[in-house]
C-alpha cells in the first residue's frame, strides 16, 4: 500500500513538467520571415535572413507602421536584416547564430528568394537544407531574383508590416506562378515536367523617378518567371508568356483577354476579365506517333468596348469570342515554342501525362528521351471562349455619343 501511495505522489509530482520540458519563450527566439541565398564567386554561400522584431509589430497603425524593413538594429523597423557567408547553408547558419543573442527560428519563414546566381549553379543543394531541417515550412513560396536575392529582403516595406508579406501577398493573388518549396521539390523529382517558379525582381514603386529616386523607392515585384532544366536556371519567360504557362498547368485563375478590333470594323479594343478557365492535356499514340491535344475553355465578363461595335448583337458576340479564342491559342503557342526550342524545358508536365495516359510505352520509350522528344512532340491548342456577361449597356460610349450627335 505504501509503495502504491508513494508512485501515485511521484507522479502528481512530476505533472507540473509534463508538456513544457521543452519549451522556447518567444523572448528567446528571433523569428526569421524570409530567407535569401546567393552564390559567391569563391563558391560560399552568402545566407540573408530577414528577422522580425516582435515590439514593433503591433496592430496596423501602430507606432511599428512608421518604419519599414531595416538593414541592421532594431530601432523603430519592424525587421532587422542580417546576413554571413557559409560553406554550406547550415554553415552560414551556424555563423548567424553566434552574432545573435537569441535563436534563429524558421517555423514562420513564407519566402525563400534564390539569386540568379545561384540557380544557375543549381539549387539542389540550398534546398537540401530547407527539406531536412525540421523547422523549415515546405509551403514557402521559392522564388528567383533577377541579379542578388539579399536586395529583395532589403526593400522598405509599404502597404504591409514587413517587405516578406507583400510578397507573400502577390503570390496569394496569383500574380503569377504560385510555386511552394514542396511543389518545387515534387518538380524536381517526377519524370515528365521541369521545375518553373515565379520571378521577382526590383520595380521602382512611385512614378516619379527623379533625380532623387534611390534603391528604397523601389519594391519587390512578381514579374515573369524562371525557367529550369533538372534544378538550374536555364532563362526567363516575361509575364505574357508566363500567362501560357498557367494555361497549361491548368493553373489560371484569372487574367484580361484584349481584342483589337480591325480598322475595316471600326477600330478600337475590347476587353473582357476572363474567370473561369479549365485546360486538358490529352495525348494520342497512333501508330508509334505521339501527338498531344490541348482544350482549353474560358468564361470571360466583357468590361471595356471603345470599339464601334454593338455588343447587344449576337453575331458580334461570336466574333469577340472567335478573336479572344485565337488571341489565347497565340499566347499558348508563343510560350510551347519558346520551351521547347530555346529552353528544351517541359515545364508544363506534358511528359507526366503521357505517363498516366501510356505508362508502358512511357517506360519503354519515352523516359529515357524525354528531353529529346519534347523539343519536337506536335502539340495541338483548341480554344473555346464564351462571354457571359456584357455590363450595363451594350454600346460603347462611342457609338452613344455619335449617336447623340446626329
Amino acid at each position: 500500500m505504501m509503495r502504491k501511495l508513494g508512485i501515485l505522489l511521484l507522479i502528481i509530482a512530476m505533472l507540473p513538467v509534463i508538456g513544457c520540458w521543452s519549451r522556447v519563450e518567444l523572448n528567446d527566439l528571433s523569428i526569421v520571415t524570409a530567407a535569401a541565398i546567393d552564390k559567391r564567386d569563391d563558391g560560399k554561400y552568402l545566407l540573408t535572413l530577414q528577422i522580425a522584431v516582435p515590439t514593433m509589430l503591433g496592430p496596423a497603425g501602430g507606432s511599428g507602421r512608421s518604419g519599414g524593413s531595416g538593414t541592421g538594429g532594431g530601432g523603430n523597423k519592424p525587421t532587422v536584416i542580417v546576413s554571413e557567408e557559409g560553406e554550406t547553408i547550415m554553415d552560414a547558419m551556424r555563423r548567424l547564430q553566434k552574432k545573435l543573442p537569441r535563436r534563429l527560428f524558421l517555423s514562420h519563414s513564407r519566402i525563400i528568394v534564390i539569386g540568379e546566381k545561384q540557380a544557375r549553379d543549381g539549387i539542389a543543394p540550398v534546398l537540401d537544407f530547407f527539406v531536412r531541417y525540421r523547422e523549415s515550412r515546405l509551403r514557402s513560396f521559392i522564388l528567383v531574383s533577377e541579379g542578388e536575392a539579399a536586395k529583395i529582403l532589403s526593400l522598405n516595406a509599404k502597404w504591409e508590416k514587413i517587405s516578406a508579406e507583400e510578397i507573400r501577398e502577390e503570390e496569394k493573388r496569383h500574380i503569377g506562378l504560385q510555386i511552394y518549396l514542396k511543389d518545387y521539390i515534387h518538380m524536381l523529382l517526377t519524370d515528365g515536367v521541369e521545375p518553373v517558379t515565379a520571378q521577382v525582381m526590383l520595380q521602382r514603386a512611385e512614378v516619379d523617378g527623379g533625380e532623387n529616386s534611390s534603391e528604397q523607392e523601389m519594391n519587390a515585384a512578381i514579374s515573369g518567371s524562371a525557367v529550369f532544366r533538372k534544378d538550374k536556371l536555364v532563362g526567363w519567360l516575361d509575364d505574357a508568356e508566363t500567362r501560357g504557362v498557367l494555361w497549361l498547368r491548368n493553373e489560371l485563375k484569372t487574367s484580361i483577354v484584349t481584342v483589337d478590333i480591325p480598322e475595316d470594323k471600326g477600330g478600337g479594343k475590347i476587353s473582357a476579365m476572363l474567370f473561369n478557365a479549365t485546360t486538358k492535356i490529352k495525348p494520342v499514340l497512333r501508330n508509334n506517333k505521339l501527338k498531344i491535344n490541348v482544350e482549353t475553355r474560358m468564361e470571360n465578363i466583357l468590361f471595356e468596348n471603345s470599339s464601334k461595335l454593338d455588343i447587344g448583337n449576337p453575331k458580334v458576340i461570336q466574333y469577340v469570342e472567335q478573336e479572344m479564342e485565337q488571341a489565347i491559342k497565340d499566347r499558348i503557342e508563343s510560350t510551347l515554342y519558346k520551351a521547347q526550342k530555346t529552353f528544351n524545358s517541359d515545364i508544363f508536365g506534358l511528359g507526366t501525362a503521357v505517363y498516366r495516359a501510356y505508362p508502358k510505352a512511357w517506360n519503354r520509350e519515352y523516359k529515357d528521351r524525354w528531353d529529346d522528344e519534347f523539343s519536337r512532340v506536335e502539340v495541338d491548342i483548341h480554344t473555346h471562349a464564351k462571354v457571359v456577361r456584357t455590363g450595363l449597356t451594350n454600346k460603347s460610349m462611342i457609338m452613344v455619343e455619335e449617336e447623340e450627335n446626329k
